[in-house]
């Protein structure tokens, strides 16, 4: 991952959308996510942007129900299912 920090918004975007992806992102556009830690914990939101890759992976987040924005790093989300043009599967907490 040496040349990741070195590229534009739009270049990291572009190459997270991708079927191969990037490295160690665990979460793709679209992903329905839970937060575990802070002011929104146990929320469900949908990711919608890759803002950064280190120190971790970052992603921005929307939570319903007025579509609030929040940053929130990997290690601070976990898994619920997908609602990307994909069959929409969720986990239970």
């Amino acid at each position: 991952m040496d040349e990741e920090p070195s590229l534009t918004q739009y270049e990291l975007e572009n190459r997270w959308v991708t079927a191969e992806g990037i490295p160690n992102v665990n979460y793709q556009f679209s992903d329905l996510v839970r937060l575990r830690y802070g002011d929104y914990s146990g929320q469900t939101g949908e990711v919608i942007a890759l803002l950064a890759l280190e120190p971790e992976p970052v992603y921005g987040v929307t939570l319903p129900p007025k579509e609030k924005f929040v940053v929130v790093p990997q290690g601070e989300l976990e898994p619920t299912g997908s609602s990307a043009g994909r069959t929409l599967s969720l986990r239970r907490p």
